[in-house]
């Protein structure tokens, strides 16, 4: 799920090309627009022609990061720089943030910029103590008092997603079953409240959780994968490893695989038998399982520190004969899953062994969720047994038709 700043970026761009001063600060005003504002105030900063650079250097590095982890080249100018010859009032040439606003050089004590006193809001003061008090439940783990906190927060402001997302977690965490899963372990997402690892109900397939977050996905690399953009993931379950041969067989439908095995993932199959698959899993179980959207597929398939090897099968060390000789395709196999170790969340072969079916289709970029149709060309992500290092890239996209098998394709399950 994107999360929704389109708006508010469209809203700024526009303002900063009918604003004369956002548009004298530069590439600051994209994203700094009330600093820019401030500044502007300062009428004396607009006649000098001066900008955002001026006072905090050129910054690129932190222009480059649209998340913010990366500084200016000088977080905290000094006003002393260019205003060298003293304050006109007090004459002080140091410490000018004792009396005046950093940007707009506007003294907040002066009368005619005071603000009016406005009375205690009554719903605001509620909202305070109601989210301390849940807070303070949620550390003893009563959960269904801090719940009854965290509601009475969110009837204060109505419109506080905050309150309301606490208020789901202490939820989850008083009453943690799920439909069709099995709690595995003592281990829990503190902002969300879902148990941290599950499996599926009379089966042995697990999943783990992985959090919400915000994400770059996409890479300079290929065309197909650009622009490298922002996206939000909401928690999600993930199976640990590709669905085996085993697990598919357990639910009674032929197993298509060339190269068969227990724990050999399953493959040659198309998204459409993925769907058949997952169907029949949902109507035993109860569950409301699925695949991975794309966005959550390269949300998980953070790849470990250290050598590919370590972690994918894929051509250097699937294929079978001499090293080094010319082979068809024929000559490289899947693998057992989990035979080699996980990446950063847990996760085994999300590069290599089988390419992975998700449930999104094809679209450039920036990213967007859609149902699409039967027809629709489906995303495949992770590369596969016979494929060369660059496709397991986790940027990488490819795609099939939806009916098409390939003794490549298999699945991950997620809820």
């Amino acid at each position: 799920m994107v999360r929704p700043t389109l708006a508010g970026l469209v809203f700024a761009l526009t303002v900063a090309a009918q604003s004369p001063q956002l548009k004298q600060a530069g590439v600051c005003s994209r994203c700094h627009v009330a600093q820019v504002l401030e500044w502007s105030v300062a009428a004396k900063h607009v006649a000098a022609q001066t900008n955002c650079q001026a006072c905090h250097g050129p910054s690129a590095a932190h222009v480059a990061n649209e998340r913010n982890q990366v500084k200016p080249d000088r977080p905290i100018p000094t006003c002393a720089t260019c205003h060298n010859a003293g304050c006109p009032k007090t004459k002080q040439t140091q410490n000018c943030q004792s009396c005046h606003h950093p940007h707009a050089l506007a003294n907040p004590n002066d009368r005619q910029l005071r603000q009016t006193q406005t009375t205690a809001n009554p719903a605001q003061e509620t909202y305070k103590t109601k989210m301390s008090d849940g807070d303070r439940l949620a550390a003893l783990r009563d959960w269904a008092k801090a719940k009854e906190a965290y509601l009475a927060a969110a009837k204060a402001r109505p419109s506080d997603r905050r309150a309301a997302s606490r208020a789901q977690m202490a939820g989850r965490r008083q009453s943690p079953e799920m439909p069709g899963l099995e709690i595995i372990g003592t281990a829990y997402d503190e902002e969300s409240g879902y148990p941290m690892q599950v499996r599926v109900k009379g089966t042995s397939i697990e999943l783990l959780l992985v959090p919400a977050a915000d994400i770059d996905i996409g890479s300079d690399q290929w065309p197909a994968t650009r622009p490298v953009h922002s996206v939000h993931t909401e928690p999600f379950y993930l199976s640990k490893t590709e669905i085996t041969q085993q697990q598919w067989e357990s639910l009674g439908l032929e197993n298509p695989s060339p190269v068969k095995g227990p724990k050999l993932p399953v493959h040659n199959i198309s998204w459409a038998d993925a769907q058949a698959w997952i169907a029949k899993l949902n109507e035993k179980t109860q569950g409301s399982f699925r695949l991975p959207t794309e966005a959550e597929w390269e949300r998980a398939a953070a790849p470990a520190e250290g050598p590919l090897e370590d972690q994918a099968w894929y051509r250097a060390n699937t294929a079978n004969g001499v090293a080094g000789v010319f082979k068809e395709s024929t000559a490289y196999t899947p693998k057992p899953v989990a035979t080699k170790r996980p990446n950063k969340l847990g996760f085994h072969d999300m590069q290599g062994n089988v390419a992975e079916w998700c449930q999104s289709i094809l679209k450039p970029y920036p990213y967007t969720e859609a149902p699409g149709t039967k027809d629709d060309l489906r995303v495949v992500r992770g590369g596969a047994y016979a494929d060369s290092p660059e496709y397991l890239n986790p940027a990488f996209r490819h795609s099939e038709r939806p009916t098409r098998r390939n003794p490549w394709l298999g699945l991950r399950l997620a809820r």
